[in-house]
């Protein structure tokens, strides 16, 4: 299978597709669009010109997913957007107008996302500790062979301390000085936390290591080569900084080894990334390629490996055409897990739907945009059809058109005496199909946004109503749940959503 996953960064933006092969994966295709989102905040907002070049870096996003014939991208947004008062703002709108939605990530997950993506590229041991030093923050993350244990982090990215402490070119010393201190007592807090040992792995990953490997290596007169996995010592990175800290930007630009358009912010990263090592006590540093895409990709492959993996003969049948027709699986694996924790919270406060409900509607959440290939516009029609006709294995005919009619009512009308194929339908069969659809609603609302990061905390009865919590939605998934709550109110009384922590 394929999958495309991309970062929002506040330097710059990240994409990869890549297809999975013996439980690893191969990169069919990689783009980075240097949209430098963080000189685009002033007053703590993101002015129109970062939104626009954000449009432009979504859009080449999706247009490669597309032609890979990739139908789910997975993007996660850090420092900047998260940081900005109208980041979410922002997301909502680039859904809008992209058709992408980025997703704010807190610093701890990226950190730990980091951290998995630097692992996949480089060998880690029983105890490592992972510098990962971005446009915005500086995360630290400390954990074994299979993840991070402790993440933190801190706002000392590269373009964040350059605007904010090296804005004179070439900066003076004591603007260099002030900068390293300020590193040094915000690590202050966390060095028990990191505190080296005999066995520890440094290891890096950023643009501003591999920026390091790239010139000490064209030093060496090994230029040109591949960093991934290339050392050096503290002292390397001491001498490259005093040296590199006195040019001014036009001969920085064309110091060996390093990419010209980090001339700016490359003074910043080398300043913060030697007051941490050096506060760390690290002396030796191994630099990894690999970073938070890497991360999000091999969290992606693993999600998808665990659900094929418990898969029955019937469900396998559901996926296959999930995949000939080229669903969103992300989004359709989430809407199925919500849809079952909600008819399993309604079964627990006493709700009864028979023995055939769950697999029913797994079926129906799995396939309910499986109209889409026809197109957007009474998607849920063409879907209807789909399902009759597309050879669904293991069930009988009744089950088939009970699961295509769930695909019918996941939008738009709820059933009515005027739909023929439904009045067709024996009583109790039109029972599961209202109440199973009613479910299948709420559950696609929860995931309006496509993030597939929506949980649920709780279902109980209120009076003659529900109140459904849930957490980590963001505002478009909770308007979605409202909007498409219409169905649960007229079969199984009024639902009223909250969210957990608000």
């Amino acid at each position: 299978m394929r999958v495309a996953v991309a970062d929002v960064g506040t330097n710059s933006c990240h994409l990869l597709v890549a297809e999975s092969r013996g439980g690893g994966y191969r990169v069919l295709d990689a783009l980075k669009e240097r949209t430098r989102l963080g000189e685009c905040v002033e007053d703590g907002l993101i002015t129109p010109e970062g939104v626009a070049r954000l449009e432009v870096a979504l859009r080449r996003f999706k247009q490669l997913s597309q032609a890979a014939e990739v139908s789910a991208l997975r993007v996660y947004a850090t420092s900047a957007m998260r940081e900005a008062a109208n980041g979410e703002d922002v997301a909502r709108h680039l859904r809008t107008s992209t058709g992408v939605y980025p997703q704010i990530v807190s610093g701890e997950r990226e950190g730990a996302l980091t951290y998995l993506g630097a692992a996949s590229s480089v060998e880690f041991g029983d105890d490592n500790v992972l510098l990962d030093l971005g446009g915005g923050s500086l995360e630290i993350a400390r954990g074994d062979a299979r993840g991070a244990r402790s993440v933190v982090s801190l706002p000392l990215g590269s373009v964040r301390t350059r605007l904010a402490y090296l804005r004179k070119d070439p900066p003076s010393t004591s603007s260099v000085r002030e900068l390293a201190a300020l590193v040094r007592g915000a690590l202050l807090p966390h060095e028990a936390t990191f505190a080296l040992s005999e066995g520890t792995r440094v290891i890096g990953s950023s643009g501003t290591f591999e920026s390091v490997a790239s010139m000490l290596a064209a030093r060496d007169g090994h230029g040109g080569r591949d960093v991934n996995g290339y050392t050096f010592r503290l002292a390397e990175l001491v001498d490259l900084h005093e040296e590199i800290r006195k040019l001014g930007v036009p001969k920085r630009a064309k110091f060996p080894g390093l990419d010209p358009r980090r001339a700016d912010i490359i003074v910043a990263g080398l300043t913060v990334l030697r007051a941490a090592l050096e506060t760390l006590g690290a002396d030796v540093v191994t630099v990894s390629s690999g970073a938070l895409r890497e991360g999000m990709l091999a969290e992606y492959l693993s999600q998808e490996a665990e659900w094929e993996a418990g898969l029955s003969a019937r469900q396998r049948s559901v996926l296959e055409v999930a995949e000939r027709f080229r669903l969103d699986l992300a989004h359709a694996r989430h809407v199925t897990r919500l849809a079952r924790d909600l008819l399993a919270a309604l079964e627990e406060t006493g709700e009864t739907f028979g023995p055939d409900a769950r697999s029913l509607l797994t079926s129906g959440a799995m396939l309910h945009e499986v109209g889409l290939i026809v197109g957007q516009s009474s998607h849920h029609k063409h879907g209807q059809y789909i399902v009759r006709h597309a050879g669904l294995r293991g069930y009988e005919p009744w089950q088939v058109e009970i699961v295509s009619q769930l695909v019918r009512y996941h939008r738009k009308s709820v059933p009515k005496a005027s739909h023929a194929d439904f009045t067709a339908l024996p009583d109790a069969h039109r029972q599961l199909v209202s109440r199973l659809a009613a479910v299948l609603r709420v559950a696609d609302g929860l995931d309006r946004s496509h993030t597939q990061a929506a949980r649920l905390e709780g279902l109980a009865r209120r009076g003659r109503g529900w109140v459904l919590r849930v957490a980590d939605v963001t505002d478009l998934d909770l308007h979605g749940v409202r909007e498409k709550a219409d169905l649960w109110t007229q079969t199984l009384g009024e639902l009223d959503v909250e969210a957990a922590g608000a």
